[in-house]
């Protein structure tokens, strides 16, 4: 267990102190200045007037005021609503505590997925599964909208003409942003470590020096596990692609949505009669997770080293599936497009006049291998530069990361539909 990963498991309790800090803050500030300390943040223009100047705002704007004020805190007015009775029974009563029973049950209520989801406001809908990306557009417009009603109840309050508590008041709401900015950093946290996922290598053949370059500019991203094709649940939101003729060629789509033996297009003899114009296939790669972790931070490199049926070069299956039985290491599965360039198919009877040598470059660009299984073709390239883009999935026996953050479990314990 690592600090980073106790911080992740911990994004709960962030949410529920924040919301806490918020209410109380927001609270404290508005009744001292309703109620209280009307000159708090600015000075009555007739000191000598006795009339508070809260009673002097009509009745309309102060029904604005409050809606638009319970409104922009609605996030933060719920989440209280709930820690409240926690905190006032085991704050007033912690005998509670020494009861096994109520002790029991107030464990099993804090480790609860649903009420980690329910502090930090995240919905667990069956679509936010497979898209992390989705789930942090909608929390992001709905704290844009929340600042949107903040910002109108600022204006509002300042357009109130010789009314010095609505002025206080808009500066209570301002200061309530810092509390939306740590929400929203928070949230972009969550983002980050699902879609642009950093694995934790483990249980490697050799120890792993990562380049200190960059990583490379073909390297798209790593995906987690738990997001594969495999991990689907079938339940609506969260199943896979249905289309026969799905035409979505970006690797996530792909890697997200459908299984293992899913071949994206057609063998490329096929592919090239129906669209003559094409140029660029999908293929997937198998190898060990300490080579994938150096092709991140590089390329991939030509395997030369016999016997290679295809010649020398980088090879591609047409599925995950099929890089099963064909890869000399295993620990990560590498989905690539590639530009095929000048195209040499071959058949098994004629792997002797490519097998072993590059001499079928540079006429050739790619050898492809028609098997008598179209399930089974794989394909050789020559130069790395053919390939466009890729997107690296890390065994979960090497990649301890997700286990760590419990990543797959965090949608288990799902109540009331969608909590």
């Amino acid at each position: 267990m690592t600090c980073h990963s106790w911080f992740y498991r911990s994004l709960f309790y962030f949410h529920a102190i924040i919301a806490l800090f918020e209410c109380l803050t927001t609270i404290t500030l508005f009744l001292l200045v309703v109620i209280y300390i009307p000159e708090l943040f600015f000075k009555k223009e007739h000191p000598d007037s006795e009339d508070w100047d809260w009673e002097l705002v009509s009745d309309k704007n102060k029904f604005i005021i409050l809606l638009l004020f319970f409104i922009g805190g609605i996030r933060a007015l719920v989440l209280i609503a709930v820690l409240t009775p926690l905190l006032f029974v085991f704050g007033w009563f912690p005998c509670f505590l020494c009861v096994k029973s109520c002790r029991q049950s107030l464990c099993r209520l804090l480790k609860a997925k649903a009420t980690h989801r329910f502090f930090s406001f995240n919905c667990n809908c069956p679509c936010y599964r497979a898209r992390p990306k989705l789930r942090f557009q909608l929390q992001l417009a709905f704290l844009i909208l929340i600042s949107l009603v903040r910002i109108a109840t600022i204006l509002f309050c300042l357009l109130i003409p010789h009314h010095i508590t609505a002025k206080s008041l808009a500066v209570v709401v301002g200061i309530s942003f810092i509390f939306l900015l740590l929400n929203s950093l928070l949230d972009y946290y969550h983002y980050r470590v699902w879609w642009k996922y950093e694995p934790k290598f483990v249980k490697l053949q050799e120890e792993i020096i990562l380049p200190k370059t960059t990583l490379s500019a073909k390297h798209k991203r790593y995906l987690p596990y738990p997001l594969l094709g495999d991990m689907r649940t079938g339940r609506y939101g969260d199943k896979l692609c249905t289309n026969k003729s799905c035409t979505n060629r970006k690797l996530e789509h792909i890697l997200i949505f459908h299984l293992s033996d899913y071949q994206p297009q057609p063998r490329w003899s096929q592919l090239k009669r129906l669209s003559p114009s094409a140029d660029t296939y999908i293929g997937f790669h198998r190898t060990s997770a300490h080579a994938a972790a150096a092709i991140a931070h590089s390329d991939f490199r030509r395997s030369v080293k016999p016997p290679q049926m295809l010649g020398f070069g980088i090879y591609f299956a047409r599925s995950i599936k099929n890089t099963d039985g064909k890869a000399r290491f295993k620990g990560a599965i590498i989905a690539a497009e590639i530009r095929m360039g000048n195209v040499k198919e071959v058949s098994f009877n004629e792997l002797n006049t490519v097998q072993n040598t590059n001499e079928w470059y540079p006429e050739f660009d790619t050898v492809y291998y028609n098997h008598a299984n179209d399930e089974r073709d794989e394909f050789c390239i020559y130069d790395e530069t053919q390939i466009l883009k890729w997107i690296i999935v890390v065994d979960r026996e090497h990649d301890e990361k997700s286990a760590d953050y419990e990543m797959k479990s965090e949608f288990y314990d799902t109540k009331c539909y969608c909590i």
